[in-house]
């Protein structure tokens, strides 16, 4: 499978999450959007996971997790599915 469909996807199911749950535009998330231009602070950031963490049944660690952008957010996303087989 294609790395940048994979994303695309992540990118597309996670649309509508951070839109009703963070009440973030949902056309402001694009993979080269810095997380702090799009109103994504670090508590944001918290519920962001917790919504990726529940729509791909994974587990994501906070401890040393460094993401700046969408595309960072994404990276650590198909990392985890990695990690799961998936």
């Amino acid at each position: 499978m294609d790395s940048v469909a994979d994303r695309m996807e992540i990118l597309e199911r996670l649309r509508p999450l951070v839109s009703e749950k963070l009440v973030i535009e949902p056309v402001l998330l694009q993979t080269d959007a810095r997380l702090s231009d799009i109103g994504i602070d670090s508590f944001a950031l918290i519920e962001l996971v917790f919504l990726a963490e529940a729509e791909f049944k994974i587990n994501i660690p906070f401890e040393g997790m460094v993401v700046n952008t969408v595309s960072d957010v994404l990276n650590v996303i198909q990392q985890r599915l990695a990690a799961a087989g998936r």
